[in-house]
This record gives structure tokens, sequence and C-alpha cells, in this order.
């Protein structure tokens, strides 16, 4: 077979990726809560020791405007500032001039920001108090809270009922407005509102926050904020997560990079229900048996025949009793609960094999001789050790106890770990040890399967070429988010401000922090990997990004498919001809492309520029 060579395109991002553009066109500070006597907008570089004040103009009711008639690019930060600093340049750096401004003068400010400028918009600070943080609200925002810089869905419950269930749908109906945000479609209107249902869902995070999460079931399927056709959503509040709502984010983003099957599509947007803002929240694909998700075949209710009953099971290790369960003894004397989502209802053909299914891998990964491979003939060890690496860079301390997936199509003999779903308790431990060491809760199965040398083997593998090739961009793709969620994140914050995420910059750093911190110590155990610009694989499959940003595919065999997605698992773009050669215009960005032909199939990360 032919050897090509497979480019892999590095991901450079220069100084001027982090600068700062200020726009041109106008915009406004909301001096209500400040109340400064004049305010100045205060903005410049560190690298070239220079800095701006510029005086902004009273409007009346609080609010000073600042016109830009022309772009300003690659500044560093800016702040808005009551000083007696005459208007025009200085020769310091911003750092410098800001200090000065503080310390030296002891005149108020906000806190300095990168943020990106609204033209339109109002820089909304949070309090009065010096060096207060702030937000950007966008020109879309009202007086019902919202930001106005994400899409906003309007739910209405029939006559205004309240949603008190996380059993029972309440009818309602919804639309979403995409508040001028290019690429993102509104799906119907005020007037003309689409059916749905909607009931609670989840068990601590509805039981315990004010701010609850949602099951959507759409009366006919829609396709929201670029995601793949469904009637089925969820609607995650995060109400948990202080770290700038990333925990979920990044262990998404995780799976992606590390080629699970089939990772949960999500996108943030604000919620108001009823007529009240209720947040933030995240609309998030539901795990489910269907051909843009778990594609596996699906398995009918109260199935008898033999062939039929071996194949398309989803099934969860779960936390939580519930009627819908297989339940054995793990080789350590807890509880293991397998609650079965497909098929939802079992004949007792069906449930004898679940359990015998269970019960016999369960006693090939408690064997005492751990060079044997029984096990392997239940559980596939490559997709639990993509799934095991992504619990351990998160941290994940209940990744193997509650909402843990598994799955098996018809003709397959191994159960397949994934999607992934829950990282709630990710980074809530010191964390110089492994999931399955000292854990808070149970870890189904983890730590009798890590003492055999063969996954070991396995884990350190993919690890290697994780952490060399496909790790790279996560420290951007992370400020990109935050960026994208900023001014949401802080109208949810003066909704919501008992969970926190009100310096979502700070909670940033911490999640940062975090996941630094265990990326180091599993370099210590694994590997720091290697990065490498070309790779060679006995492959008839090429995929390359040459320098003018066209994905291109070239192949010995017929192509039998092409399936391009975005980092957030949006489809980019789908072919089936039978060619040997494609090219694919995408714009710059982070993709996956996954190739299959007869003999083979190949899926790369690649970054078009």
């Amino acid at each position: 077979m032919k050897k090509f060579t497979f480019i892999i395109v590095a991901f450079f991002v220069g100084l001027s990726a982090w600068a700062l553009d200020i726009p041109k066109g106008t915009f406004y500070f909301d001096n209500s809560l400040t109340g400064y006597a004049q305010v100045k907008f205060v903005y410049g570089s560190d690298s070239r020791a220079e800095t701006y004040i510029v005086s902004m103009t009273d409007e009346g009711n609080g609010l000073w405007s600042i016109t830009f008639p022309e772009k300003v690019n690659d500044m560093y930060r800016y702040t808005f500032a009551n000083t007696q600093l005459s208007d025009g340049k200085i020769e310091k750096t911003f750092s410098t001039v800001k200090d000065e401004i503080s310390n030296k003068y002891y005149e108020y400010r906000t806190a300095t920001t990168d943020q990106t400028i609204v033209v339109g918009g109002t820089y909304t600070p949070l309090s009065g108090e010096n060096w207060a943080q702030g937000y950007w609200k966008s020109p879309n925002a009202n007086d019902i809270g919202y930001s106005g810089t994400l899409p906003v869905m309007y739910i209405n419950t029939d006559g205004g009922v309240e949603i008190t269930s996380t059993e029972d749908y309440v009818n309602a109906t919804y639309y979403l407005d995409n508040m001028g945000i290019e690429g993102i479609e509104s799906i119907a209107s005020p007037d003309s509102a689409f059916a749905l249902q909607i009931r609670g869902r989840g068990n601590y995070t509805w039981r315990d926050f004010d701010k609850k999460p949602y099951r959507l079931k759409f009366d006919k399927k829609a396709a929201p904020l670029g995601m793949n056709k469904s009637k089925h959503f969820a609607l995650l509040a995060h109400a948990d997560d202080q770290m700038a709502f990333l925990r979920n984010t990044v262990g998404f983003e995780l799976s992606r990079r590390l080629g699970l099957k089939y990772t949960p599509a999500q996108q943030p947007l604000e919620v108001v229900l009823n007529g009240k803002y209720i947040g933030l929240y995240f609309l998030t694909e539901t795990i489910r048996v269907a051909k843009d998700r778990v594609n596996i075949v699906e398995q009918p209710d109260t199935a008898t025949d033999a062939t039929t009953i071996t194949g398309g099971w989803l099934v969860e290790i779960d936390n939580y009793d519930e009627t819908e369960q297989v339940r054995i003894t793990e080789g350590n004397g807890e509880v293991i609960r397998f609650t079965y989502k497909t098929p939802e209802i079992l004949s007792s053909q069906q449930e004898r094999y679940l359990r015998t299914q269970m019960i016999a891998a369960n006693s090939a990964i408690y064997s005492t001789d751990k060079s044997s491979e029984t096990w392997e003939h239940y559980i596939d060890m490559d997709s639990l050790a993509r799934f095991y690496i992504v619990q351990e860079v998160m941290d994940n301390a209940e990744s193997f106890h509650g909402s843990c997936y598994l799955h098996k199509d018809q003709g397959k003999t191994k159960w397949i770990f994934g999607p992934v779903w829950d990282f709630g308790n990710s980074y809530r431990r010191n964390n110089g040890f492994f999931i399955y060491q000292y854990p808070p809760f149970g870890q189904t199965w983890i730590g009798e399967i890590a003492k055999f040398p063969r996954f070991q083997q396995k884990v350190v593998e993919v690890w290697q070429q994780f952490k060399g090739n496909d790790y790279e961009g996560l420290d951007e793709y992370i400020d990109s988010f935050v960026n994208q969620i900023y001014s949401a994140s802080q109208s949810n914050y003066i909704r919501w401000p008992q969970y926190g995420n009100g310096d979502i910059e700070w909670a940033k750093d911490e999640f940062v922090k975090s996941l630094d911190n265990r990326i180091a110590w599993l370099v210590s155990q694994w590997g720091e990997g290697v990065g490498v610009e070309s790779i060679n694989h006995d492959s008839d499959i090429a995929i390359t990004t040459p320098a003018n940003g066209l994905i291109t595919i070239a192949s010995l065999s017929p192509i039998s498919s092409i399936l391009v997605s975005d980092i957030s698992g949006k489809v980019i773009a789908a072919e089936s001809n039978q060619t040997h050669e494609y090219q694919i215009d995408c714009p710059s960005g982070i993709y996956i492309v996954k190739v299959t032909t007869l003999s083979s199939t190949v899926a790369k990360k690649v970054v078009v520029k």
C-alpha cells in the first residue's frame, strides 16, 4: 500500500492574536453606579509603551458616549476612569498609566479589561466601587434583563403554569430570537410560536438549585443554533459551575479532540420563561439513539429474538435508584446500577441478556490474572481509554459513578464507553492522584481495569498522541468561549448572584489554573507526548490544508463518505460521492475531518488559517 504523508498544521498564535481592537463606531458607559464627575476612556499598548486618554460625552441620565471614526488595532486593554489626566497620548505603557491613576493620583476607575467592545452597546459596571467589574450590554438588551449578546429563547407554558416535575411534561410554546447574530437563524416568532413540552431534569441540580435545568421536547424537529435537527434537547443551567461555565464546555471539547464517536453539541443562549429572564443556559443535545447522536440500531422494547437483543443498547451507570435498572454487585462489593435508556421496556429475555453481559464483564474485570484479555471481549478498550483520559484531565470525581454511558450495537460483541455527559464534579479536590484513588464517590470498574498492563499501555499510547498534537489550541478555545458568553454571564450573575461567576475572568483563570496543574501532573505520569509537523501513516487517505485554506482529501480508494465538523460538533460538510479527491472550503478554525473508504477510516483534526 502506498504511503502518504499527513501534514499536521502547526497552530501558532502570534502576539497580535491577543491584542484588542477598538472598533469604529459609538459605544457608551453607564455612569449610574460609579457617579464619575468626568468619564474618560483610557486605552493603550504595553509593547509599544503608548496610552491614550479620551474624554467621553455626557448624554444625560447617567449615560456617556464616545465615537471612534476609524478602527484602532492592536491595543492591550482599556478602562473607564474619573481622572484629571489630559486627553491625548502618553508615552508610557497602559499598565503604568492605569496604576498611576489608582495609586499615584488616587482616582477612581473600572477594572481593566480586554473584553470585546460592543458597538452601540453600553459598558455597565456591577458596582460603584473602585476597580468595579463590568460587562457590555448589547443594544439589543432590554428591561427584561438579558444581555442581548446571545440568542434568546422565549418559552411560555400554557396558562403560565409552573414547571414542578422531572417526570411530567408541561405544554408550552417557544420561539428563538437570534438577536441579529450573524450565522444564527431565528425560529418562529412571538405571533407564531411553535409548540413544545417542557419538564425539569436532573437530580441534585433540580433539587438543590433555584436556577433549574429543563428537558425540552419540540412538537416538530428543529435545528436550533446550528445543531442537527431533533425534537429532543436539554436546557442546562450549570448553576453549580463557578468556573466560568467551563466544566462541561471543556469536558465536551476534550471528548471531541480525543476522538470519541459522538459528543453532545451545546450552544449558549439566554432564556426568558413566562416573561421572566432566568439567565444564561446551554442548549444541549440529549444522549439518545439516533443517526446524528448515538448511531446504533435502535432495539425495540420487549424484544425476544435472540439476535435482536444482542445490540441496540444504551445504558447508564447510575448513582440513583431507578425503576428501569438492572443491578449487580461489583467485585469490590459495591452495587452497580445500570439504567437502560434504549430499549426503555425490557422483556425477560432482554433483562436476562443485559444482566448476564454485565456480570460476565464484571467477573472478567476482577480476574486475579491481570495479564488476562478476557475483559476485552466485553469492553472496547480503545473507547474506554479515550473516555478515561477525558475524565482524568478534568479530574472528574464522579466520572464512573453516575451519568456514565455505554452502548452496544447489533452484530457487535463489545460495549463502547461514551458519550461523555456530566463534569459538574471536576476540579473539586486535590489532583495529586488518579480519579479512582480515594474517590469521594464510587468509581465503577475503572480502578480495577487500571491494574491491567495492556490498558495502561493503551492509555499512554492515546495520551501521547493527544498531548503531542490534539491538545494544542485549547487555551484559545477557552478564551473564545468566555469572550462569547461574557456579557450574558454578567446578566446571569445579576439574576443569580448566589451562584458566582460575577468576575468571570477570575473564574476562568481559576479553571485554567486547575487544568494546567492537572495536565502537568498527568505529564509526570504518562509523558509529555511528541508534537510533530508531519506523520507518515500506512493509509490510502491523505488530508491536508494547503496555504489557500482549502481542506484537501485524496485517496487511492474511492471515498465513501466525508464528514467535516467544527469544534462545537456542528456538521460543516458531508459528502458521499465515490471519487478520489475533494476540496472543501471552510472559514478559519479547527475542524474534525472523518474520511471513510471501503478499506479504512481516518479521523483527523485540521486547522484552517
